[in-house]
């Protein structure tokens, strides 16, 4: 009976063992916005990012993505073009909200590493439930989430920028490329 007891009581001390919170890494992270525009297609670095995930690893294989919360400072975004980082800041009502954030509300992942993560996103103080796909990986215990997701700033009650009296218009359409890395 003891002996199956101490049994129970390390399997239960292993199962926790794995599940780890990792941060964001900036140094192994790229975070990037695209879209069109009547001129030309451009694209956005986020440079401010802040997180956490919240995994179950297995070795070099993760079981089990438990949380995943994101937050990227509006003001972090640079396009390396003055004028544009300001109609973007504007678009995003910066001021009154400073950040993006997205949280997970549940997690999936199959044996090949494919992560299907339901969440809430909140941009320009909208928020709206999605749901982000990504590929994961864990080298040398760093955690990786790569993918893409696509909607229209409209979603978010953001009105896509203009430039030049109007003359210049922003596509509704933007897209999120990430390779977010986890220490």
């Amino acid at each position: 009976m003891k002996l199956n007891l101490i049994f129970i009581l390390s399997l239960f001390a292993t199962c926790n063992l794995f599940a780890q919170t990792k941060n964001y890494s900036k140094d192994n992270s790229t975070i990037k916005i695209e879209g069109t525009s009547s001129l030309h297609d451009w694209h956005c670095d986020v440079n401010d990012v802040t997180g956490n995930a919240d995994v179950t690893l297995e070795g070099d294989k993760i079981t089990a993505v438990n949380n995943l919360d994101l937050t990227f400072v509006v003001k972090g975004i640079k396009s390396g073009k003055g004028a544009m980082d300001k109609n973007i800041y504007s678009a995003l009502k910066e001021k009154s909200n400073p950040t993006i954030t997205f949280k997970t509300t549940s997690a999936t992942i199959d044996a090949n590493g494919a992560v299907k993560a339901q969440g809430q996103l909140t941009i320009a103080g909208t928020t709206k439930e999605v749901t982000l796909l990504a590929d994961a990986s864990v080298e040398g215990g760093k955690v990786k989430f790569e993918g893409k997701t696509t909607f229209n700033m409209t979603t978010y009650n953001v009105d896509p920028p203009t430039a030049m009296f109007g003359t210049i218009t922003t596509g509704d359409e933007v897209t999120i490329d990430y390779s977010a890395s986890f220490n």
